[in-house]
Formats: structure tokens, C-alpha cells, sequence
């Protein structure tokens, strides 16, 4: 009959700073992005400007996007 091996835990590496950095500013982005919307609604409401409500809306949109790719993958998660 063979012996059972015990299983050993692997040591963990040394966590790193860069996924809770990397969430952070994906956070940042996405509430910018947000805001930046948020304003655009808001301050054009009821004015004839619609092409620059619709450039600062987009410019928020692009702000938020590259946010939420980066927030993903919450590293606390884990």
C-alpha cells in the first residue's frame, strides 16, 4: 500500500501594489466620465446647443470606458 503524501500550501508571492493602483485610476475614470455626463446633461438642458452637449457627453463616455475595462477585475476579490 503507498503512502499519501501530505499537500503542501504554496507560498504566495509577495503581493504587489499595481492591481489595487490599477483599479483605483479605473475607478477615477469612471466616476469622471460620469460626472463629465452628468455636467453635460445638466448645463445644456434646454439650450440649442445640442452639438456640444453631445461632444462633452462623448468626451465623458471615453473618459468612463477605459475605467471600467481597467475595474474589471477587482484584485480584493480574490
Amino acid at each position: 500500500m503507498k503512502k499519501r503524501g501530505r499537500l503542501r500550501s504554496r507560498k504566495r508571492d509577495r503581493p504587489t501594489l499595481w492591481p489595487s493602483l490599477r483599479y483605483a485610476l479605473g475607478r477615477l475614470l469612471q466616476i469622471t466620465g460620469l460626472c463629465v455626463t452628468l455636467v453635460a446633461a445638466t448645463a445644456f438642458f434646454g439650450t440649442s446647443s445640442t452639438i456640444a452637449m453631445l461632444r462633452m457627453m462623448f468626451i465623458g463616455v471615453l473618459l468612463f470606458l477605459p475605467g471600467w475595462w481597467l475595474t474589471r477585475k477587482n484584485p480584493r476579490a480574490d
